[in-house]
């Protein structure tokens, strides 16, 4: 029995909400009788999920582990795999469960969050690995060396004008006392785990389910970046938090009735819209984007409304009787009310978008110059991919160890999502004009996943498809969780429940769940970036050595940040830990032909070289020994694209008159450049 109001009483089937109502959910599959007091079985499970999140931990270690011995990839993969399903199964049915608590399932939800940040922080626990945290890193070192922010960055120039995480970063360690890269760490554990509570408040508020919204948060957990891409010390780990707060904000602040808590959520969103805008470039453009189109729908909607009323009156009536005599105002009933207050996004969208303009005239105007190339190449790239030009496109899963099961899932995995939107799309269209307008643009901007995905096949598009995803997957599980969880799909579909038990329900949902996790992830990153291994030339991860660290180092304490010219792993290194500028070889400036050929630069080379003082050149001889993982040493201005250096155009430089050899260890050779000699020789040569 349940009866509504304030206070309700609730049974098996049904879930106490915080306001004057209660809805039915489903039930959780059927237990054995057990004689235990609820506050033990409470207990036991929660001891049950910390024990298996502990227990799941040490086995992803040992995937690590026999990844580094250079054990065949079929075997780590499967233990990686026993270990997440080990550490996440109990927790996700803990967390998704009927007759919770919500301390349990906040507190399951924060363990999740926990537990999906131990890949990547076993990946590299003392300090940075991949391309964005080398860079993300010295920022911080420069600040301290130097005492000021928006210090010139060497790998990543843009990160100067978005010094949001370098500040916080900053605080942390002046707070804490930890070392520079452990706060980094921690900043970003912290938002990983909020961003994980942004969306079981959000979609709780949009669906008036606290059920709902744990989904979500589930469903949110298994987006293809989440466990390395978006755990990595970079900005836009950062914002994604910031981001989702906005969104969460902005929803409790369209249905608070009381004025002034109404708009102090207003003004928290634009604090989290602000401090998106200052710290990524490209989480702020999402952010805008979706913030228009609400903006757009609460706007235009009414008017669209008013303007077709007459014509649809007597259409919406016959389809209401006809759904009437299907199933008797299951949907009607179910849908939540609509916010009372809806042009708060309107505020939020003005303020946040004023702090964008402002930043982006007086601080960070180059962003439109980093960006634009992107945006124009990654669109032509993929033009000429569908007309036939494969060389234009990236070959997916290339050169993967991955074994054939998880290629086998990365495919599945967005068509089951797919096939659930689809699903959810069709019973919103039923009732479309009676649901809140905030929940609409939400779901519309979610279902921009789905086209962002070929653009993974442009190499110019690859890393803004693969950075949309944490923030189109908000939509997509709210999508996903209105399917799956919400009331009014339970009512509507009556005859589903009847020749389904509840046990096999569950089972089919794990059953995609854990296709979706293995898919995704697989889809994400590849094989270098997710697990360690022996030395292997041309990752931006398990090309990293400590020998290259050390001539950085040395570099720099012998003539410190000098500008010199390096393959793009090699230079890693140099910038981070020796401050160096390396050379950005380009069509325009062919600084890898010193290099990648047997010429001696030409006389233009020769004069940027020496207008720019690039004085001197690293060379790692492993370039000769296989070509790059990653399919070039220099970039897209490589000469020898997915070749091995020749070894003789590498011990040609000990000869040449113009570089004169003055650091060397087992595989890497720094020479001095003699800039003006080599001027000399090459005009004597021409």
């Amino acid at each position: 029995m349940s009866r509504t109001g304030a206070g309700a009483v609730t049974d098996d089937r049904t879930e106490a909400l915080s306001g004057d109502e209660a809805i039915a959910v489903p039930a959780t599959p059927p237990l054995a009788p057990s004689t235990a007091r609820p506050g033990t079985a409470r207990a036991l499970r929660w001891v049950v999920a910390v024990v298996a999140a502990a227990l799941g931990t040490v086995v992803v270690g040992l995937s690590y582990r026999l990844s580094g011995s250079g054990e065949p990839s079929g075997l780590y993969y499967a233990v990686f795999w026993v270990g997440m399903l080990l550490g996440t199964v109990p927790t996700i049915l803990l967390l998704i469960g009927t007759r919770v608590r919500a301390v349990d399932r906040a507190r399951a939800l924060g363990l999740l969050g926990l537990f999906t940040a131990v890949p990547k922080y076993l990946r590299n626990p003392a300090g940075p690995l991949y391309h964005d945290e080398y860079a993300h890193w010295r920022e911080v070192v420069d600040i301290f060396s130097t005492g000021s922010l928006m210090r010139p960055n060497a790998i990543i120039p843009i990160i100067q004008f978005y010094p949001g995480t370098s500040t916080a970063t900053s605080a942390i360690d002046a707070i804490t006392g930890l070392s520079i890269w452990d706060s980094g760490e921690l900043l970003i554990l912290s938002a990983h785990v909020l961003s994980f509570f942004a969306i079981l408040v959000l979609v709780r508020t949009l669906l008036h389910s606290v059920r709902a919204g744990a989904v979500a948060a589930v469903v949110y957990s298994l987006n293809p970046s989440v466990l390395y891409f978006d755990t990595q010390y970079a900005y836009e780990s950062v914002t994604i938090a910031w981001f989702l707060w906005v969104l969460a904000f902005g929803v409790l602040a369209a249905r608070q009735p009381r004025r002034i808590a109404r708009w102090s959520l207003v003004g928290g969103a634009i604090v989290c819209g602000a401090a998106t805008v200052l710290t990524h470039h490209l989480t702020s453009l999402a952010l805008i984007g979706l913030l228009l189109l609400v903006t757009g729908f609460v706007v235009l909607r009414p008017v669209l409304r008013g303007r077709t009323a007459r014509r649809l009156r007597l259409r919406r009536r016959v389809r209401s009787a006809r759904r009437t005599r299907q199933h008797p105002g299951a949907l009607r009933q179910a849908i939540p009310d609509r916010a009372p207050y809806p042009f708060v996004w309107v505020g939020i969208t003005g303020g946040v978008l004023l702090v964008a303009v402002i930043w982006l005239v007086t601080a960070a105007w180059q962003t439109i110059v980093y960006l634009s190339p992107y945006a124009g190449s990654s669109v032509g790239q993929l033009t000429e991919l569908a007309g036939g030009n494969q060389e234009a496109g990236r070959e997916l899963l290339a050169a993967s160890v991955q074994p054939l099961w998880e290629r086998a899932l990365s495919g599945l995995a967005p068509v089951l999502i797919g096939l659930v939107c689809l699903a959810g799309l069709l019973l919103l269209r039923r009732q479309r004009r009676r649901w809140p307008t905030d929940t609409l643009a939400l779901i519309a901007f979610g279902m921009v996943y789905f086209p962002s995905l070929p653009f993974i096949l442009a190499p110019m598009g690859a890393e803004g498809a693969r950075r949309s995803w944490a923030f189109t997957y908000a939509g997509v599980a709210l999508l996903v969780a209105l399917v799956t969880v919400w009331p009014g799909v339970r009512q509507a579909l009556p005859r589903l429940r009847r020749r389904t038990s509840a046990r096999n329900r569950w089972a089919v949902a794990i059953v995609g769940l854990v296709i979706i996790m293995i898919g995704n992830v697989g889809a994400g990153l590849n094989d270098p970036y997710r697990f360690p291994g022996p030395f292997n030339w041309g990752t931006d991860t398990n090309s990293a050595s400590q020998e290259a660290r050390t001539v950085a180092e040395q570099l720099h304490i012998q003539v410190g940040p000098v500008r010199a010219v390096s393959d793009r792993y090699t230079g890693l290194a140099l910038s981070a830990y020796g401050g160096v500028w390396v050379a950005t070889p380009s069509t325009g400036f062919p600084a890898a032909d010193v290099i990648q050929t047997d010429q001696d630069p030409t006389p233009e080379l020769a004069e940027m070289m020496v207008t720019s003082r690039y004085d001197y050149l690293v060379v790692d001889t492993r370039m000769s020994e296989q070509p790059a993982y990653n399919g070039d040493n220099f970039g897209s201005a490589d000469p020898l694209p997915g070749e091995a250096t020749p070894i003789a155009y590498l011990n040609r430089l000990n000869a040449v008159p113009w570089a004169n050899l003055v650091m060397s260890t087992e595989h890497l050779r720094v020479y001095r450049l003699d800039l003006a000699r080599m001027g000399q020789v090459v005009v004597g040569d021409s």
